[in-house]
């Protein structure tokens, strides 16, 4: 019998997130080249030590107080069939996406048909916001920081520099309005 070994985690997050009839999220090449797959997981991480995507508020608090290094988390995790997300971290210099999606379940047993759109939407930004500061229209050592809780309501925010409190809007949809901050400044 001849199985498949794949040749890179981007090729295994392709097979895990069409697998579970998921699109498959932007995987920048640079971080998705670090990514493994915790053991009794089914979400890829390039962070050692961190815990699992459901923990957001641990991600959010670290990027408040600290500065990590860039990274990348995607695919599902959850504590049960009614509470399992796919799910979406990068962050980078520029930008962070804190991205959470129910999955279909008894009570919402209809995917969320914009999730690849969002997906496309989180690609686009990231190219936004280093052109943004390249123009000098946001500042350089600033970042955008996007949180899309899949329990609660989204908010969005920038934080003027690594480390600092993020000035947090909340939003009926974080991304979109995020997104229209970010277009109104770009030249």
């Amino acid at each position: 019998m001849h199985t498949h070994t794949s040749l890179t985690p981007a090729n295994d997050i392709h097979q895990l997130m069409r697998g579970a009839g998921l699109p498959v999220p932007p995987l920048p090449k640079d971080l998705s080249e670090l990514m493994f797959r915790p053991e009794n997981c089914d979400y890829y991480t390039s962070r050692v030590g961190a815990p699992g995507p459901w923990s957001m508020g641990w991600f959010l608090e670290e990027i408040e107080s600290g500065n990590p290094d860039s990274y990348l988390i995607t695919g599902i995790d959850g504590h049960g069939f009614l509470s399992t997300a796919a799910h979406y971290y990068m962050v980078d210099p520029d930008i962070a996406f804190f991205h959470q999606r129910t999955l279909p379940n008894q009570i919402k047993p209809e995917l969320e048909q914009t999730l690849e759109d969002q997906y496309s939407l989180l690609a686009l930004m990231t190219v936004a916001v280093t052109q943004a500061k390249e123009q000098g229209v946001i500042p350089n050592k600033s970042r955008l920081i996007i949180a899309s809780p899949a329990t609660r309501p989204a908010f969005w925010g920038i934080q003027p520099e690594p480390g600092q409190p993020v000035i947090w809007h909340d939003a009926e949809d974080a991304l979109v309005e995020s997104c229209n901050w970010l277009k109104a400044r770009i030249h």
